[in-house]
């Protein structure tokens, strides 16, 4: 069977816009795969080197000075998009593929140079995404297959392939695409993740590498959420069942008002974490030069096909928890002026948190997110949404309550001494007494001093009245 990707009218106006403002557009396709063969699309964000609301300067043959033809794509740019836009979607969707949009019909001519252009941009891509995956990324090994659309704002017409990844540089295959009308439809799973986790830093050096402790906390958390057990509005359910299943069945029983509006909660619940690392390696009594705590609520939201099982559910929670702390890390490690930091350094940081935007209309319309420091207004997530994803929202449309801000007395000296290790507590506790003690001299010179200043005086006084 030959695969296919559903599209919106919403999508080929989309496109027609970009090639007819532009005469050539490139960017990213966000969506889902929903069963086998079968791919919604339910974003597609051109690339941010060009502005679609600007008129592009042209040159003596009426085409814009930016990239006329696939070849000539910024093969960097678009990689950063990917990155940039996939930790800014739910778990339940992913960066598909690419989408390259023109005025001219040549871009859909299978046989043309455009689609060996294609091909070689999307096996480089793949490339420049592996390489990536060696540093905190947000997936351990990149997709080897990727859609490929090609659109004709003058024949109005598209052609879709897919990509297959090969060491050799790769192939296409057949792939049919619909434009659909009709609004595709979503139920939505809403969970909140709490952590409270204390991870040992594994260095023997004096200078130890953040960034690569974040990534070895990673790999810990991801081994939690593995082991762990989803229960869906608090019950147990199979994990071969269909969405829509188990939809029809829930509203059929009536026996909870909240699945009235297709939103649905789900908790996660840990087994004892020694076991989950005796399964592994095991338990082991050893001394390490500090360690890593994690402590907050990561909030997640995720929207499911109802031809999705129920185990995809639980994997798309998963996946968005962990996605969703590894965009938070890298935020953070990217503002550090120095990864290294000495093995008797204290640091108590509060990561971004994480705010909502829809990209949709409707009662439960699909969200996207963004993250912001304590005391970033939203208009960073509104710059982001534009710049990545080509979406323009308001401040206003910005949901940012639904992670609240630490507490501040978790920022003070008490706290801070509460997380001294024994020899930084004998360290300090020594400084203390050595400053005490200067503190009782310095009083103890300062009385005789005045002592002797009285005696002066009294002298003096004494020989003046004689």
């Amino acid at each position: 069977m030959v695969a296919i990707a559903l599209l919106s009218k919403s999508d080929q106006e989309y496109l027609q816009k970009c090639a007819t403002q532009l005469h050539f557009a490139y960017g990213i396709i966000i969506g889902q795969k929903a069963e086998p063969g079968k791919y919604v699309i339910v974003h597609l964000a051109k690339n941010g080197d060009e502005d679609v609301d600007l008129p592009m300067p042209t040159d003596d043959s009426g085409l814009g000075h930016g990239p006329h033809k696939v070849e000539q794509i910024d093969m960097q740019a678009l990689t950063n998009q990917m990155i940039s836009a996939f930790k800014m979607i739910p778990g339940s969707f992913d960066v598909l593929g690419v989408f390259v949009t023109s005025v001219n019909a040549e871009i859909i001519n299978e046989h043309s140079a455009e689609f060996k252009s294609a091909k070689r941009l999307l096996f480089d891509v793949h490339n420049l995404l592996k390489q990536g995956s060696a540093s905190i990324t947000l997936k351990e090994e990149p997709n080897t297959e990727y859609l490929y659309l090609a659109y004709s704002s003058s024949t109005k017409t598209a052609v879709c392939k897919m990509y297959n990844y090969v060491s050799n540089g790769g192939t296409f295959s057949p792939m049919d695409y619909r434009f659909v009308e009709k609004p595709f439809e979503w139920f939505t799973f809403e969970c909140n993740y709490e952590m409270d986790d204390v991870f040992p830093v594994v260095a023997s050096d004096e200078k130890i590498n953040i960034e690569m402790q974040f990534h070895n906390t990673i790999e810990w958390v991801r081994d939690y959420l593995q082991a762990s057990e989803i229960f869906i509005q608090n019950e147990t359910v199979e994990d071969g069942q269909l969405l829509e299943t188990y939809v029809k069945r829930k509203r059929a029983s009536a026996k909870s008002t909240a699945c009235t509006d297709d939103c649905f909660k789900a908790s996660i619940f840990l087994p004892i974490k020694c076991l989950i690392s005796k399964c592994v390696n095991p338990i082991q009594v050893r001394e390490f030069n500090g360690t890593i705590h994690f402590q907050g609520t990561i909030t997640s939201r995720i929207w499911c096909n109802p031809k999705n099982t129920l185990a995809d559910v639980k994997r798309f929670l998963r996946e968005d928890i962990m996605r969703s702390l590894t965009a938070r890390i890298q935020v953070y490690c990217d503002g550090l002026t120095d990864p290294n930091v000495s093995n008797e350094s204290i640091f108590i940081s509060e990561p971004p948190r994480r705010v909502y935007f829809s990209i949709s209309s409707g009662n439960r319309p699909i969200q996207f997110s963004e993250y912001i420091f304590r005391g970033e207004a939203p208009t960073v997530a509104v710059a982001q949404a534009k710049q990545i994803l080509d979406l323009d929202i308001t401040v206003d449309s910005i949901v940012a309550d639904w992670e609240g801000l630490a507490e501040d007395d978790a920022f003070n000296e008490d706290t801070a001494n509460s997380l001294d290790t024994s020899k930084q507590k004998v360290i300090k506790h020594s400084e203390r007494v050595a400053a005490s003690q200067e503190l009782t001299r310095a009083m103890y010179m300062l009385g005789i001093a005045v002592a002797l200043l009285v005696l002066v005086v009294s002298v003096v006084v004494q020989f003046i009245l004689k």
